[in-house]
């Protein structure tokens, strides 16, 4: 998966200043061209994401612009300070009202000065904080968004509340059922980090929702993996959760220095694009 792409950095003016983000941009060749974000997870940043998912190296081999924005760090002495504001009550960027989505528009109209982007091939991904705001960025801009992929970070219980899906909103998620810092199972018990979430199935199940009637579904397990599939009956939509035993707080396929035992079955870097890269956004009514 090496990439001979270079990535660049910029900064674009937002009300809350200058906001940094690094991307790809391989040549168009006349083409039109997907574009993805990639988010990181709470006390991360854009430059660690890269080295943790490796996603700009698909880049030039799939003719996409992949995007890793930078999160706000809102108390200098408190790295969790640094989230995207998915949220979370409890999270500083929503207590702030930072305006991440406004920030996400603000560069896809950057990219769109640059390039041509394909605005039916508007992707999200993240880890862990990053999921869950790509997650509520599907559910409130679903005209725009035409899939979501996500790891170990499910959607905040307040954000699933008010879901109305005007579309069906294609998912591929990943979560450790030992994972440290978020609930697999959405329980609140002290000894975790993050709270107010859905858990991994009740996060998979709502998207699922957006599927139109009949929806029928799979589940094969290989190993510590158990994949459960939710499609339409044309198959023409998809929804998927990766449940992995033994595993924690960690990036499948990524570095071995993550929060728990990494899962080396699977590759989420290579199945999250090879999933959302056959997906358009459909259009709301």
């Amino acid at each position: 998966m090496k990439s001979h792409v270079q990535v660049a950095r910029d900064t674009i003016p937002t009300k809350e200043g200058e906001r940094s983000f690094y991307y790809t941009l391989p040549p168009a060749n006349g083409e039109v061209m997907p574009l993805v974000f990639c988010f990181h997870g709470a006390g991360s940043s854009a430059r660690s994401h890269m080295g943790l998912t490796k996603m700009h190296e698909l880049s030039e081999t799939e003719g996409a612009c992949f995007v890793f924005p930078e999160a706000v760090q809102l108390d200098p002495n408190d790295p969790m300070s640094k989230q995207f504001n998915e949220g979370r009550h409890k999270n500083a960027a929503y207590q702030h009202e930072v305006d991440d989505a406004g920030f996400v528009m603000s560069m896809i109209d950057y990219f769109r000065s640059l390039t041509t982007i394909d605005e039916e091939r508007i992707y999200v991904t993240g880890f862990s904080n990053g999921s869950a705001f790509s997650m509520k960025l599907a559910i409130e801009y679903p005209e725009v968004f035409a899939g979501v992929g996500g790891v170990s970070g499910p959607v905040v219980k307040e954000i699933a509340e008010e879901v109305s899906w005007p579309v069906s909103m294609p998912l591929i998620f990943f979560m450790g059922e030992d994972d440290p810092v978020v609930p697999y199972d959405g329980k609140e018990t002290p000894e975790y980090l993050i709270d107010q979430l859905l858990s991994a199935e009740q996060a998979v199940m709502l998207f699922a929702r957006s599927l139109p009637f009949p929806v029928e579904e799979e589940t094969a397990r290989e190993g510590g993996v158990t994949r459960r599939s939710f499609y339409s009956k044309d198959r023409a939509v998809e929804v998927v959760l990766y449940s992995i035993k033994d595993t924690g707080h960690t990036w499948p396929g990524g570095p071995l220095k993550q929060k728990g035992n990494v899962c080396r079955e699977l590759n989420a870097t290579q199945l999250m694009w090879e999933f959302l890269k056959k997906y358009r956004r459909k259009p709301v009514s």
